[in-house]
């Protein structure tokens, strides 16, 4: 028997005297010290380590595994004999305190580390933090959602973002039986629309370049003539260039790791790659290396104290004045430096593999529903080969 009655005894004494509220005729029941003091009906039953667990129930009988203490036995008797069994007291383990758990076994980067601390502070704590996993329902998660964007006002890409780390914890949730299945199936996001590609003039870049200040105009060089991403321009070392092969490793970028910026491997391992290096970024390196004197393994572009660039400082105060300064749109970004790059290299028949590669995008996918646009049209590349290999057609018999 795994169903016991709290409020009267299995075992009375001789005598003990009989419950008045639940004695029935010859029925008679004996109350417990605990009789009338909480939920009367208790399953018993041990865990996978041989403890014995209980939980308390209002009423015996029932359909509800909630209330039913006939019916959540029943049920944890079947999930068992499935191996589908999941301990109630799991599924009470509040967010706060299961996020940590599984943070700690990803293999994140520190940058992603601090990305994902930073979203849980602000957007998933407020709303998850203090609800046991299984009290998380699907609709209050696509309640969530519709707020980031309806009322914080977010960006359907973060949204996604934010999103996809709540995801991720709760599908973990499910791999550690806290939990039997994700309330984050079928929710729907925001639609996210294309990337904007907006293209630089190179006339523009070389003009940018000269707007910023001496210690910094190798950067736009480095994004619009090599397609590196801001902050693998950031972490950008003399001793990544090989003057001789005009090649550039891209190995390391700038992360920022509890406030400070630190060097890190890229996002990806697509990411880690040799880029070819124009004549004209290769001359802007060698002035850069003579004008600060640096050493062979040193930094190209720090700040005048010596210590890497940060994000948010080189936006506010060196690129948003360039951009202002040589008439460029108020949003332009360091990453349409890339898309420039791109362009310009595609314009002139480098293959998009080839161009897919130097960008470091995880699957040339990407780069072609980014920049698929903008490769010469290949239809009449195509007859012009075609007639050139086979002749005019005239001696077609």
């Amino acid at each position: 028997m795994s169903i016991y009655d709290r409020w009267h005894k299995s075992h009375p004494k001789k005598g003990d005297r009989p419950c008045h509220e639940h004695s029935r005729g010859k029925t008679k029941l004996y109350p417990t010290a605990d009789h009338l003091k909480g939920d009367r009906w208790q399953v018993r039953w041990r865990d996978g380590t041989g403890q014995q667990q209980k939980r308390n129930f209002p009423k015996k009988a029932g359909t509800d595994p909630e209330t039913s203490a006939e019916a959540f036995d029943a049920q944890r008797k079947a999930d068992t004999d499935r191996g589908e069994w999941i301990d109630p007291r799991l599924g009470r383990t509040p967010f706060r305190d299961y996020a940590p758990v599984w943070m700690k076994s990803r293999m994140h980067k520190p940058g992603t580390v601090e990305t994902y601390e930073q979203h849980l502070r602000n957007h998933i704590y407020p709303v998850f933090g203090g609800l046991g996993l299984a009290a998380i329902r699907h609709t209050l998660v696509q309640q969530w959602v519709t707020d980031l964007q309806a009322v914080k006002g977010l960006a359907p890409r973060t949204i996604a973002t934010i999103f996809g780390i709540f995801a991720s914890i709760m599908r973990g949730a499910v791999r550690d039986d806290y939990l039997r299945k994700s309330p984050c199936a079928d929710i729907r996001l925001p639609d996210i629309m294309p990337t904007l590609v907006r293209l630089m003039e190179p006339a523009q870049i070389l003009a940018l370049a000269k707007a910023m200040c001496d210690r910094y105009g190798l950067l736009a060089l480095l994004g619009g003539g090599a397609g590196l991403r801001q902050g693998e321009a950031f972490g950008l070392a003399l001793d990544r260039i090989d003057s001789n092969a005009q090649m550039i490793t891209v190995d390391q970028q700038v992360v920022v790791v509890e406030r400070k910026p630190v060097l890190a491997t890229p996002k990806t391992p697509a990411s880690i790659r040799d880029v070819p290096m124009p004549g004209f970024v290769r001359d802007a390196i060698h002035e850069q290396t003579e004008r600060l004197r640096l050493a062979p393994d040193a930094v190209l572009c720090r700040t005048p104290r010596g210590t890497l660039l940060r994000r948010d400082y080189f936006n506010k105060k060196i690129w948003k004045p360039a951009i202002i300064a040589v008439d460029l749109p108020p949003d332009t970004t360091f990453h349409d430096l890339r898309h420039t790059f791109a362009s310009v290299a595609l314009a002139n028949g480098v293959p998009i593999s080839e161009v897919s590669r130097w960008l470091g995008h995880k699957s040339i996918t990407t780069t072609v529903d980014l920049y698929g646009h903008l490769v010469p049209e290949a239809s009449g590349r195509a007859r012009d080969a075609l007639d050139a290999a086979f002749g005019s057609g005239n001696n077609v018999p």
